[in-house]
């Protein structure tokens, strides 16, 4: 929120609310004259400010430290409510979940199998169900909930191999009857570059090239620190160019009959068996040249190669990163992806708790209390 440039007061008094909020972040507990002086306002009005806050529920007072001379100085921290968190990674197989339940530490739920040749909406809306059955979503303030496809800017389906029965539709209205909290839909792709980008391979990394190898090959862009979508949210979508293939085709081991062949490869070559490493490696040397010219257009400081491949080219890795040098004037510094198979979930949870806290703060007019049913309303 900018600082007022008029008088008014209703938007002075906002302003000053957002700013001592940002002052008390990590700041720890602190005294009203340390805060006063930070946001540049008298110690009067401050502690004005601290306790319509400490109203609302944002701002928390402390036991008075006692110093050496005169009263007893006020303190004050900022409120750390238990603001439950859930991420989930939606496909057209499977949906998996990570859990924050306000202590800040993620934890995993699970994962459990869409049902085949049932719809498509219905099957995955049971799922989530049955995935959701142990979580008390009373707690739960906001829901990151990535899907496969190409997401407009209305958070609508425009495209979806994985999940074809949701183009068209906003997958958080369709399935917002099991999902509790408010809802922000995300990109899968990009969610699992986030994750890599807070705790995994990314890690303070600003420009980011992060190649998922999964079912589809797929891109997404970190640029200037920022998850990068383009102008019209489709940045990183090649599933209608022959750059990356719309599939690996996969065909390291024998799939006749088999409904989900991909999967299948992918799981085998995970597992060790050799002929589906062998060809899992030769598949991503395969796509370097096109990695090449992606990299080659954005110039990051960083490719990561992750999903359910990233271990097992491991051992090629110099070898794609000798083919990078051949094509690239300056070529990246290469990574495998250090998450496991939740990362689309971990970073749709990370993705969820940026969101929540920039709603809230960032909101015109006076800022809502800090709790949940406001962030409903």
């Amino acid at each position: 929120m900018r600082q007022p440039s008029s008088a008014d007061p209703s938007s002075v008094r906002q302003w000053n609310e957002r700013a001592v909020i940002t002052a008390l972040r990590d700041a720890g507990t602190v005294r009203v004259a340390q805060v006063a002086e930070q946001v540049g306002l008298s110690t009067a009005s401050t502690r004005e400010v601290l306790r319509g806050l400490v109203t609302k529920h944002w701002v928390v007072p402390e036991a008075q430290s006692s110093g050496s001379v005169g009263r007893p100085a006020s303190m004050f921290r900022l409120a750390t409510p238990p603001v439950g968190l859930l991420g989930l990674d939606v496909g057209g197989h499977r949906v998996r979940g990570v859990l924050d339940a306000g202590s800040g530490s993620v934890e995993v739920l699970g994962e459990v199998s869409i049902e085949q040749g049932v719809p498509g909406v219905e099957a995955t809306r049971a799922a989530l169900v049955e995935l959701l059955a142990p979580v008390d979503v009373s707690g739960v303030w906001m829901t990151g909930l990535a899907v496969s496809g190409a997401l407009d800017h209305s958070d609508r389906l425009d495209r979806s191999i994985a999940m074809a029965d949701f183009v068209g539709l906003r997958p958080a209205e369709v399935l917002g009857s099991v999902l509790p909290g408010s809802v922000m839909t995300l990109h899968d792709t990009k969610a699992a570059l986030w994750a890599e980008r807070v705790e995994g391979a990314a890690l303070g990394r600003r420009d980011v090239l992060y190649v998922h190898l999964g079912r589809r090959p797929s891109l997404a862009l970190l640029l200037a620190g920022q998850l990068y979508r383009g102008a019209h949210g489709s940045a990183g979508e090649l599933s209608l160019n022959e750059l990356l293939p719309a599939s690996g085709g996969y065909d390291w081991v024998e799939s006749a009959g088999d409904a989900d062949a991909q999967g299948r490869a992918l799981v085998a070559a995970a597992e060790g068996d050799p002929v589906a490493v062998a060809g899992a490696q030769r598949f991503v040397l395969d796509i370097v040249p096109q990695v090449a010219f992606a990299a080659g257009l954005v110039d990051p400081e960083l490719l990561v190669l992750g999903g359910a491949l990233g271990p097992v080219i491991l051992p090629v890795l110099d070898e794609v990163r000798d083919e990078l040098d051949r094509r690239l004037q300056t070529p990246p510094d290469v990574a495998v992806g250090e998450l496991d198979e939740y990362v689309t979930a971990r970073g749709a949870v990370h993705l969820a708790r940026e969101r929540l806290w920039k709603t809230l703060l960032d909101s015109e007019g006076p800022l809502p209390p800090l709790e949940r049913a406001a962030l409903l309303a």
